[in-house]
């Protein structure tokens, strides 16, 4: 039987059609080629107890799920913080995810706001994966029998995290 999953894109920009949700429908394309079973996409805006309960609900019935946005640095990004209280997992801080999102603005040759540190805290069960294309490092989590996997909203970020480092995950995960 395939493995079930679904797609949870967040953002109030979503929500209100304000940015066409493309994420959604290119990850539903890859997971079907790789043998998913996609049972849902998913939208929420920027609320804190709506995007707990999708994924608590979410870690009741799917056996994966693809998540993309809520990972920037303003205060209307939520994933992490929903992730900590819906599962328990307390958020700590990654020094390698701090010296990655550093470097990304050395490399530029700009200030790194301050803002952007709180993008190198993950929830405490969590595995990071970095973000070579950007400066919001994704992230997995296994919740129940769900394994959630969160990246970056910016569609060239999420596909190159996707195809990089999230598929081969996958298909050794879900062989």
């Amino acid at each position: 039987m395939n493995p079930k999953v679904e797609i949870f894109s967040q953002g109030e920009e979503v929500v209100t059609g304000q940015v066409a949700d493309t994420n959604a429908a290119w990850l539903s394309t890859q997971l079907v080629a790789m043998g998913f079973k996609v049972s849902r996409h998913n939208a929420v805006g920027d609320k804190l107890e709506d995007l707990i309960a999708l994924l608590k609900e979410t870690a009741n019935r799917a056996d994966c799920c693809i998540c993309t946005g809520g990972l920037g640095p303003t205060t209307d990004d939520l994933t992490r913080e929903a992730v900590a209280i819906a599962f328990d997992s307390p958020l700590v801080f990654d020094e390698i995810a701090f010296e990655n999102i550093s470097r990304f603005f050395k490399k530029r040759q700009m200030p790194m706001p301050d803002v952007n540190r709180k993008q190198a805290f993950f929830p405490e069960k969590a595995k990071r994966i970095d973000n070579d294309w950007g400066t919001a490092p994704a992230f997995s989590f296994k919740a129940q029998d769900c394994l959630f996997v969160f990246t970056a909203g910016v569609p060239f970020e999420m596909k190159h995290i996707f195809t990089e480092k999230v598929k081969p995950d996958l298909e050794q995960c879900f062989s």
